[in-house]
């Protein structure tokens, strides 16, 4: 079985996020959204039907066996009516498709419970029950690498460790939902954990880090200081003291040491985030939101964010005082202001941090880049 993900018209509204994958490469819980969906069916393969300035990235599978929504979570009533569309049948809820199989012919109504990402602090919102999910996908049937005695295990969830992950003198509290360490992940000691946690191959947990569930770090993220329920994409780093909760951060962002997110306002009002599709800032029906970060961005040390900071693709923050709650792609400053963060620049840090992982600053990474340049880069 093949499957090809398609996004709705209005991605804009998981921008920054977006601006650089299809919606179905956004993690939530241990897997991206395609990866869910190709392990809950069986599939060999799967494609993305995205916008052009991704399509280099993110290819298009030919003659696939099934179109999923890219914004819709799985779960097993959905999943089970997805396997039964036969050729020319379509699955929608409440006049969104969910999925078709073959050019549609039929329209075949869902009335269970659907879980869509349509915003991104959806992600972190939603992390908790999807990092249940996928832990019981992932590891149903199979046993757990050894977890050494230094550390001290305790709760009603369990603890699983892949292959050449590693864990010493470190504290896990799973009455609140499963720990995954995948490969070669590895927390140091002193570390105090509750979960759900999940950890992508390679992700660190830093000497003494304080987690709170439901955090997700992708995979190669390093980590520390204090999080609670965020969500790293993916060769991102916070690698020291500071706190950021109800976070999500795109690939090959960086905190610097001692930053730290608000993520309540004074007053306990819900908060409003920034939208790329409205250009305004609208109602998020969340008490809890820090920062959304696009990949490539960065932030200097004792860098201090506002609660419901929105911050664009390849940013560089710096210096005294809250940058606004809104920092538009490619700007290059703080709280003093901004100018726009030069494409040669840019080009050039990437180069450097992703040599460092062991990947390629390619044409195609470039190009990437060079379309939200060329389409979002406030005037200077």
């Amino acid at each position: 079985m093949k499957l090809n993900l398609f996004e709705s018209e209005s991605i804009a509204n998981l921008y920054p996020l977006t601006l650089t994958r299809p919606a179905a490469d956004l993690r939530v819980g241990i897997l991206t959204i395609a990866e869910k969906w190709q392990k809950h069916l069986g599939a060999s393969a799967f494609g993305f039907e995205t916008r052009d300035h991704l399509s280099q990235k993110f290819t298009l599978l030919e003659n696939p066996d099934l179109y999923i929504n890219g914004h819709l979570l799985p779960n097993k009533p959905l999943v089970e009516s997805i396997s039964k569309l036969t050729d020319g049948q379509a699955l929608y809820h409440n006049k969104v498709l969910l999925a078709a199989k073959g050019h549609i012919a039929h329209n075949i109504e869902f009335s269970g419970d659907i879980s869509l990402i349509e915003r991104p602090y959806h992600i972190f919102k939603l992390n908790h029950q999807e990092i249940l999910a996928d832990y019981e996908l992932i590891t149903a049937g199979r046993t757990s690498a050894n977890i050494s005695n230094s550390n001290t295990v305790f709760g009603k969830h369990t603890v699983f460790l892949e292959e050449g992950a590693s864990m010493e003198c470190a504290t896990l509290n799973t009455n609140d939902g499963p720990i995954y360490i995948g490969k070669n992940a590895e927390i140091m000691e002193g570390s105090i954990v509750r979960g759900p946690l999940a950890m992508c191959e390679g992700a660190k947990l830093k000497l003494g880090t304080k987690v709170y569930g439901a955090t997700t770090l992708g995979p190669y993220c390093n980590v520390g200081g204090e999080v609670n329920n965020i969500v790293m994409h993916g060769y991102s780093n916070k690698g020291h003291d500071g706190f950021l909760g109800n976070a999500v951060l795109g690939e090959w962002c960086n905190i610097g040491a001692d930053t730290n997110c608000s993520n309540l306002k004074n007053t306990y009002d819900e908060v409003k985030v920034w939208n790329y599709a409205t250009s305004k800032f609208e109602r998020s029906g969340q008490q809890f939101c820090g920062l959304i970060m696009g990949d490539h961005s960065k932030c200097g040390i004792n860098t201090m964010f506002n609660t419901g900071t929105v911050v664009g693709v390849a940013c560089n923050l710096f210096g005294a005082g809250f940058p606004r709650q809104f920092v538009p792609d490619f700007s290059w400053g703080g709280a003093s202001g901004f100018v726009p963060h030069q494409m040669p620049a840019v080009e050039k840090t990437a180069q450097l941090v992703m040599v460092r992982r062991s990947k390629e600053f390619n044409a195609v990474e470039r190009d990437i880049l060079h379309w939200i340049y060329n389409n979002y880069t406030p005037a200077s």
